[in-house]
């Protein structure tokens, strides 16, 4: 094995293995310290340095200058050395220049055994550190092989697997064919490190955004959450911190064709894309769509959320077996209950159990529920109070507090039927 070989070899290892070049070249000089110490004996001090650049591989042996050598694997004679270097004096260190072509085959044999073994664990410690970065992202390969717990799959440097419950139910997969997925874990073990993908998680519907669309990529969309029955319905909620960009249409691109790819890759799930808003009741009629909000009811401290619909947008609210409203529950983070309006208005004939705040006509949703934070719970109480009592409350000026005496002052009026009886 001459030293161009050595070179060659060392070049390779790097680019190949993808191990740090100073790594590789401190493995070969190591390698060729065992290999000495094989063919020269044990004792010795040897150094070696490998120069790429010039392909000069410099082999040295330190030796001891003694009277009388008892030890001659570290050991030389003064009047040895002195046929070599005549300054040299007793206890001096005499370094003798060694040539690799010199060694033994068994030395040459204990060489590549060391740098075949530290290759291979310097390539295991490679993948692990390089495929820990790439935790939650996304990652392309080819299908290998397919059996009842695991999908294999090629990832070029290494072979990954995806549990078959980590995938979309539903989709099938093809020997030979191109699969992404994001890295869900990476494990070490004694040889190569186990790399566990998934199709069915959150972080892959959330990169597959982030790559097809450049406004997210560039932070002028930001993702607020994500919701997903994988295989069946997600929900995406987007804000813009640009006013200009609508991040909803942003997201669906020009005719769908940014949603539409990803659609496709999730094997035809449905997608909801919704704007997000700091205000929980708008946030919720949004999530809740395509259910019809017209009234909503909340409770801060069970973070209960109840969301009266239209009767005809009922079912699409509440999804097949409650999809739509368990999704929005999770994105918005608030339990939500859906009710239709009949029944809505069945429970609530009792008057004592309905907040009539609710039934003031031409206030916002808003505008009723500052009300009853504050604890108004009839009409009479507003009219009680006045214009000049509202306006202490936060939110309400005076222009609203106007509004709100003459909504409840209409509310009081006498019905055309009352007034005939």
């Amino acid at each position: 094995m001459d030293t161009r070989e050595i070179i060659d070899a060392m070049k390779e290892i790097g680019a190949v293995k993808n191990i740090d070049k100073a790594r590789v070249k401190t493995i070969i000089e190591d390698a060729i310290k065992k290999a000495a110490a094989k063919h020269f004996g044990e004792g010795a001090e040897y150094r070696v340095d490998v120069n790429e650049a010039t392909g000069v591989i410099d082999i040295k042996r330190v030796l001891i200058v003694v009277e009388e050598v008892e030890e001659p694997d570290f050991e030389i004679s003064l009047t040895e050395a002195h046929e070599f270097d005549e300054s040299v004096e007793l206890g001096d260190d005499f370094i003798e220049e060694l040539n690799i072509n010199n060694f033994g085959r068994k030395a040459i044999t204990t060489m590549k055994q060391y740098i075949t073994s530290n290759v291979l664990k310097e390539e295991r410690i490679s993948l692990f550190n390089d495929f820990s970065t790439k935790i939650d992202n996304l990652v392309n390969g080819n299908i290998k092989k397919i059996d009842k717990k695991y999908v294999y799959v090629n990832l070029h440097r290494i072979e990954a697997r995806m549990p078959l419950d980590e995938g979309i139910p539903g989709e099938r997969y093809r020997l030979g064919g191109l699969i992404k997925a994001v890295v869900l874990e990476v494990r070490e073990t004694k040889s190569d490190p186990e790399i566990v993908l998934s199709r069915k998680s959150d972080k892959f519907l959330q990169k597959l955004l982030e790559f097809e669309v450049p406004e997210i990529e560039e932070g002028t969309v930001i993702i607020k959450g994500i919701a997903r029955i994988s295989g069946k319905k997600s929900k995406i909620a987007v804000m813009s911190v640009d006013d200009k960009i609508d991040p909803v249409g942003a997201c669906v691109g020009v005719k769908g064709s940014r949603i539409h790819t990803i659609i496709r890759e999730l094997n035809n799930e449905h997608i909801d894309i919704i704007q997000w808003s700091n205000d929980p009741i708008i946030y919720t009629q949004r999530v809740i769509s395509p259910g019809v909000v017209i009234r909503a009811f909340k409770n801060e401290d069970t973070k209960v959320m109840k969301l009266i619909v239209k009767d005809d947008t009922l079912p699409k609210a509440v999804g097949k077996d409650g999809v739509n409203v368990d999704l929005a529950s999770k994105l918005t983070g608030w339990k939500i209950q859906v009710i239709g309006e009949n029944e809505f208005r069945e429970s609530s004939k009792e008057s004592e159990k309905i907040n009539v705040i609710y039934r003031l006509e031409g206030l916002t949703e808003n505008q009723k529920e500052k009300l009853i934070e504050a604890g108004f719970k009839t009409a009479e109480e507003i009219i009680a109070k006045g214009e000049d009592e509202l306006v202490k409350l936060e939110g309400i000026g005076k222009k609203v507090a106007k509004k709100v005496v003459e909504a409840a002052e209409e509310f009081l009026k006498p019905t055309e039927k009352n007034e005939n009886e």
